[in-house]
């Protein structure tokens, strides 16, 4: 493909995502709706075996069961995990009698995208516009709309000579541009775990959140387009998410495991479910069939459900890779909220990253870049870092700016800026903004991927106390709800 192709005239489009609820007051809970495309599909169970157990054994005594429409999909040895699928629901009663079963949880499917606000660009000039009063950071014509780099002191990082070269960052997402000349030289692996689909995005959105992710991790530095904060680094893409935004917890688990045995240093999760503290029905997608319902218990199915994402998160950390979240989009503060908790950014071993950004940068680009977004989920006990995710105020501020020759509503100059839109029937790529933890989580992973890309041995804990002792101490003195323990500095990091 030509790179002239890669600019595109546009309406800019607004996509507001929105995950598995309603409101704020009162979550509704939406597991089973519109979720993996139209195809139905029985409800999923994850069978959590002792440890030490054999799961062949226990596999076939499952088959042995007799429950309705049974289907073995996966075995895992290594986390003692096996998937299974039949929308029977006396079969987690039956099953937590098999010998070695610790305990059966629903394989819950939901929305993983979180909600935020997305832009394609509209009429991007070939090139910074002579004379703007803002200065790209680097050879890259649309860097200067990048304010994300300068937020993070990647520059800073660059003229030490660190720039991810070594370090291999997974990111699990929904499809890909995997065709996309800003990140295709840098892929070596890509793997899908979400069946019907394939790794490649076909989405109806014309938005590709993942590749927007790995845009923002390992865009090339080339003179083209946008780089990204880590422009040498390497990805391995995964797909866990259908390219709706939905997926099975399975699929995550599934991720985690693949990307931490293909060796990634860094395994970024852009994404986010809220997990209930409470019971419903799960309908198995048949709402005028009640005879399939099953009754999800906290005190049972979450829980454990929980420790099955924990051993995956385990098995990462302990196999040398540091696992980054999304916090969430919802403003929740999770010191006190004990309706419902995001994960993967709970889990364990896992960093949480909420947002800061800029209001007014449309107008000033010396406005200050960290204040701590409108929209971020927040939490003394449950951010870990902050870093750049995008921001807007109440009400949007709608005037028209001219930023370095490009013209638009000054709110969306706050947004995280780079690639991730395709038209597929002209095959045109295209670039645009995008505002939520989604952005600030792959700024925070590939400032941990210059720490793998500089010491060799690096693991998850030695990432941690660097992160500690070089981010930037904004908000409340010491660790707070909104920067956790700071906003992450490549720029120290890297002299640490």
């Amino acid at each position: 493909m030509k790179r002239s192709q890669l600019i595109v005239l546009a309406i800019p489009l607004m996509v507001l995502m929105t995950l598995a609820s309603c409101t704020k007051d009162d979550k509704i809970l939406r597991v089973r709706e519109n979720v993996l495309g139209n195809k139905h599909q029985d409800r999923g169970f994850i069978i959590i075996a002792k440890e030490g157990a054999k799961l062949e054994t226990i596999a076939e005594s499952l088959s042995n069961l007799h429950v309705k429409n049974f289907k073995l999909k996966t075995a895992n040895q290594e986390l003692g995990l096996i998937r299974v699928q039949t929308p029977d629901p006396t079969f987690p009663e039956k099953a937590r009698q098999v010998a070695d079963v610790e305990s059966v949880v629903v394989d819950v499917v939901m929305s993983w995208r979180l909600p935020g606000k997305v832009y394609r660009a509209d009429k991007l000039q070939s090139s910074h516009a002579a004379g703007a009063k803002t200065e790209a950071v680097a050879s890259n014509p649309y860097s200067f709309l990048q304010w994300g780099l300068k937020s993070v002191k990647a520059p800073q990082a660059w003229a030490k000579g660190y720039r991810g070269k070594g370090a291999k960052v997974a990111v699990l997402d929904g499809g890909f541009l995997l065709n996309n000349p800003e990140i295709a030289p840098s892929i070596i692996l890509t793997h899908n775990f979400i069946e019907g689909e394939e790794v490649q995005y076909h989405g109806w959105e014309g938005f590709s959140h993942g590749s927007h992710v790995a845009g923002t991790i390992a865009a090339l530095d080339d003179a083209y387009g946008v780089v990204g904060v880590a422009p040498d680094v390497k990805l391995i893409l995964v797909k866990v998410l259908s390219d709706a935004g939905s997926g099975p917890f399975s699929a995550i688990i599934d991720g985690i495991f693949y990307a931490a045995n293909h060796d990634a240093d860094v395994i970024n999760m852009s994404l986010g479910g809220e997990l209930p503290r409470k019971t419903y029905t799960d309908d198995n997608g048949t709402p005028d069939d009640p005879s399939d319902d099953y009754v999800v218990e906290y005190n049972r199915d979450i829980k454990d459900l929980i420790k099955a994402i924990n051993r995956a998160t385990l098995y990462a950390t302990l196999r040398g890779s540091t696992l980054v979240a999304a916090a969430g989009n919802d403003a929740y503060n999770y010191d006190v909220e004990k309706r419902f908790i995001t994960y993967p950014a709970a889990a364990l071993g896992v960093l949480s990253i909420s947002s800061s950004g800029p209001l007014g940068w449309g107008i000033s680009q010396d406005t200050t870049l960290y204040r701590p977004s409108i929209f971020t989920n927040y939490g003394k006990q449950f951010v870990s870092y902050a870093a750049p995710g995008g921001n807007w105020g109440d009400p949007l501020n709608t005037s028209i700016v001219n930023v370095g020759g490009i013209v638009f509503y000054e709110y969306v100059f706050n947004f995280v800026f780079n690639i991730g839109f395709w038209d597929e029937a002209t095959n045109q790529y295209s670039y645009g903004w995008s505002a939520g933890t989604s952005m600030a989580a792959p700024h925070a992973s590939a400032v941990i991927a210059m720490l793998y890309g500089k010491y060799p041995n690096m693991n998850p804990i030695l990432a941690d106390l660097i992160l500690r002792g070089s981010s930037d101490d904004y908000g409340l003195k010491g660790k707070d709800a909104y920067f956790g323990n700071g906003q992450v500095n490549a720029g120290k990091a890297v002299s640490y």
